[in-house]
């Protein structure tokens, strides 16, 4: 498995693996925008914050959006549009994105993760990882659902001790 920062170029990529995201994972996602975008959208798309990728050969089996949040601490940040491809679950696709990410952010200590009621899975996934809640709960606006603030320490992310 290689694991990699798209570049500004690289907006198809994104696109694909976006859109597969979206498919295979409607309701883990709030942004549904995306699959009414053209070029420009998805290109301006790519340069917001780090998109990292995880490939196998040609495949992208992973995504993640590493985002630097303004009201926030600098040494912090949040992971947004996570996504592995159903068929590399649990062989720590997202474990070798945050161990990337970790060499490619030296100077970020917590990353922060928002994860809606329900989606079980994914919550799974991050806690086996070794992140905790905050306690922080937020309504999403204009909605019924409700989503959970995750954290995960630097030392747990580059961690071979906890399951991939």
């Amino acid at each position: 498995m290689d694991v990699e920062v798209l570049a500004g170029d690289d907006w198809k990529i994104l696109q694909d693996v976006r859109l597969r995201a979206l498919r295979d994972s409607p309701d883990a996602f709030l942004s549904k925008a995306e699959t009414s975008w053209g070029e420009a959208e998805w290109r301006a798309f790519a340069v917001e914050d780090a998109w990292i990728v995880a490939r196998s050969g040609d495949q992208v089996i992973g995504v993640l959006r590493s985002v630097r949040v303004d009201d926030r601490p600098a040494e912090e940040r949040h992971l947004e549009s996570v996504w592995v491809d159903p068929l590399h679950r649990k062989k720590g696709v997202l474990r070798a994105i945050l161990r990337y990410l970790a060499e490619l952010e030296p100077e970020v200590r917590t990353w922060m993760a928002w994860v809606l009621d329900g989606n079980d899975e994914a919550r799974a996934a991050y806690e086996r990882l070794g992140f905790e809640t905050t306690g922080m709960r937020q309504l999403l606006a204009g909605t019924p659902r409700r989503e959970e603030r995750l954290r995960l320490d630097r030392k747990a992310a580059i961690s071979d001790s906890i399951d991939p």
